[in-house]
């Protein structure tokens, strides 16, 4: 039996039932920051990152509009999904979005590989025809990339040497954004003041509390070995700059005496009875809804049997 190559696993011509997708911007930041942390926490160069892909479908039109994370092992090569984490994160996300669903799922690397038809036939439990997405992060490295290195595939069955061959065809697709998007991708992007951007209003007030941070850390650690110079007696006391010292410390809240504690606990006690008495009052509430409720029930019951 003669094994696909890379070349023969995209067909490049769209298929005749070729579907409308539409991508939001949401999944985009969404894969580039699950790749970012896992290329940063892993301090690998260019890892490989898979996830679901959660949207509504009417017909052929698809509308991929969020997105999360899998986890997965690498058995003799072969890419294994972990199908409990992936229930129960499917789970979560339709107690939040009950209007999405699992639509496909997405991939990093350059170039579609034949290992990817097998991990995409581990989808077909869920989905009878998963999308795949890939996104070429090698491509956003190189400064004359000019399009969306973004790749969506559909599977499609094909005879290939008189045999049924799954095989990926590849979809066009389209960015939908709404105006809260807009925004968002706005943010992400002016984060960083590189690239000759200006920079968002957020990203100056981040810089300047990052910097009064910093010196406030460097004046701090000044005083302290000013202070534990002055004990050892390696240079003189400055009984002026002690002062200054000294009125630092006492206007600094003292957080660690007897009348906070108390005082603490009080405040945290009374917040708790408040939410007791909210719990009761919302239990009354319900209580006296089932009585009117009953009140009526038994009322039209008792009219009922007196005409009878």
């Amino acid at each position: 039996m003669s094994k696909l190559t890379a070349s023969q696993t995209v067909v490049e011509k769209e298929g005749s039932g070729s579907v409308n997708v539409m991508l939001h911007p949401l999944v985009i930041i969404n894969i580039s920051d699950h790749w970012t942390r896992t290329k940063v926490q892993n301090n690998v160069e260019n890892p490989r990152v898979i996830g679901a892909l959660l949207g509504m479908q009417t017909g052929r039109n698809i509308e991929i509009t969020n997105s999360f994370e899998l986890v997965y092992d690498v058995v003799d090569g072969a890419t294994i999904i972990e199908k409990e984490y992936f229930t129960k994160k499917q789970e979560q996300f339709r107690k939040v979005f009950p209007t999405l669903e699992f639509l496909g799922w997405y991939s990093t690397g350059q170039t579609v590989t034949p290992a990817d038809i097998e991990t995409h036939k581990q989808y077909l439990e869920v989905n009878e025809n998963p999308l795949f997405l890939l996104l070429d992060t090698a491509a956003c490295a190189r400064p004359d990339t000019k399009d969306l290195p973004i790749y969506l595939f559909e599977s499609e069955l094909r005879m290939l040497e008189d045999k049924p061959t799954t095989l990926f065809v590849k979809v066009s697709y389209k960015i939908e954004t709404g105006e809260a998007e807009r925004i968002g991708v706005d943010q992400v992007a002016r984060i960083t003041p590189g690239g000759g951007g200006s920079g968002s209003n957020l990203t100056a007030h981040l810089l300047g509390v990052h910097n009064a941070i910093s010196m406030l850390n460097v004046r701090v650690k000044l005083l302290l070995r000013y202070l534990e110079s002055v004990k050892s007696g390696s240079i003189p006391a400055d009984h002026g700059t002690l002062r200054r010292v000294a009125s630092l410390c006492n206007q600094l809240p003292a957080t660690d005496t007897p009348q906070f504690k108390q005082d603490f606990i009080n405040e945290y006690n009374d917040a708790l009875m408040i939410t007791y008495l909210a719990s009761i009052t919302k239990g009354t509430n319900g209580i006296n809804d089932l009585i009117d409720k009953f009140n009526i029930t038994y009322d039209r019951q008792s009219r009922r049997r007196g005409f009878l």
